[in-house]
């Protein structure tokens, strides 16, 4: 059974301003509540590849695919394309993207001090073809707080996932998205 996804607004609903905390309160609010994040996979259907780029900053260090938070206001797909414009400068129209994941991370660690608490977040991950210039741009303007510029975007076959020995939940994605070709038969 396909999984329903659905956003619901109450009549009488007005936006929530949205607000920045300090990392050490920040800090503390991950201790109590579970933040909601949106990610962007760019794949590549007829070559079977997914493009990661090699995050430096915590949560998540080593190769990983463009995300971040979602705003109290944002739905699933405006915290997607916001958080994939900071991040790479591209601006993708929501209706380009394709939810196929949604994943629960309990981290080791996180960028805000006590680093070592760890976090545990929500994940609402997509998928997006992506044109060869549109890689190009991604690759050559990603975010250079958050990743190592000098890695780019970079395509991934199964077996590439396999033996770097990338975080489970990237293989189960791409396992997701591209079943093996005996399953399809």
């Amino acid at each position: 059974m396909e999984t329903l996804v659905r956003t619901y607004t109450e009549c009488g609903y007005q936006a929530i301003p949205s607000v920045r905390l300090p990392d050490d309160e920040y800090g503390r609010g991950l201790q109590c509540f579970v933040p909601a994040c949106t990610d962007i996979v760019p794949i590549n259907t007829q070559r079977r590849v997914i493009y990661l780029a090699r995050r430096t900053a915590k949560p998540m260090t080593g190769w990983w695919w463009i995300g971040g938070r979602m705003a109290a206001h944002e739905t699933r797909e405006a915290a997607a394309t916001r958080n994939f414009k900071r991040e790479t400068g591209l601006q993708l129209a929501h209706d380009r993207l394709r939810l196929v994941a949604v994943f629960d991370y309990f981290c080791k660690d996180r960028a805000q001090v006590p680093q070592e608490t760890g976090c545990h977040m929500l994940a609402y991950t997509f998928v997006v073809e992506l044109t060869s210039e549109e890689m190009a741009s991604v690759g050559a303007n990603l975010e250079k707080v958050e990743y190592e510029a000098s890695a780019g975007l970079t395509a991934f076959s199964r077996e590439r996932l396999v033996s770097e020995r990338v975080f489970p939940a990237i293989l189960d994605l791409y396992d997701h998205v591209f079943p093996p070709q005996e399953d399809v038969e």
